[in-house]
């Protein structure tokens, strides 16, 4: 008699554990169209842009996001996972953003067929790309500017963008990060322009 109740509470307290348990919950970066700075002319001049490759530092090459605490403290979290790769997450969001800003200009994110090559080719580097919960969110690093043809590096221009994470939670951490992406596409579009 001792061992069934044994049994029942343990698969009672396994119960109750599993109901307590958080869920996983799997983030992507939204790919919307505010804030777009549509350059019309310089799309025109523009037939095609690469986009890609994203470079990340090894703190943000994983599942978890990566929250930040302080200026010098990162919490790597269990429970807010990217939905993919978030060197693949960045890179569809960016592409998505500098297609809206450029509708003449085909837009292609890497890799390409060699007849496919593109009239110019955007490399991003990041340093920094995560958020402090309802504080900002930080986008750091640089982009790149090169000849589709032969690699040849036309522009570099740093990138220090914040924004303000206007609520609580993880979710607005990651709008927060979505409209650093289409910051930075508007930098770049504003960088094409003067694009030899």
């Amino acid at each position: 008699m001792l061992n069934k109740k044994m049994v029942l509470l343990l698969a009672l307290s396994l119960t109750l554990a599993a109901c307590s348990s958080t869920p996983t919950l799997y983030h992507t970066l939204a790919a919307g169209s505010a804030g777009a700075e549509v350059a019309s002319a310089t799309s025109q001049r523009i037939k095609s842009l690469g986009v890609g490759p994203i470079n990340l530092p090894t703190l943000l090459d994983r599942e978890g996001m990566v929250i930040r605490k302080d200026t010098t403290t990162v919490e790597v979290s269990d429970d807010h996972l990217w939905g993919g790769q978030l060197e693949d997450e960045f890179l569809s969001a960016l592409s998505q953003q500098l297609q809206l800003r450029l509708p003449a200009t085909r837009v292609q994110t890497i890799p390409w067929e060699i007849s496919q090559t593109p009239q110019y080719q955007v490399v991003v580097k990041l340093d920094q790309f995560d958020g402090m919960l309802g504080d900002k969110a930080a986008l750091r690093g640089l982009w790149q500017l090169q000849a589709g043809d032969d690699g040849k590096i036309l522009t570099t221009e740093p990138v220090a963008l914040e924004r303000k994470v206007t609520e609580p939670g993880v979710d607005a951490v990651v709008k927060a990060q979505s409209t650093l992406v289409a910051d930075l596409a508007n930098q770049i579009v504003r960088g094409l322009a003067a694009a030899p």
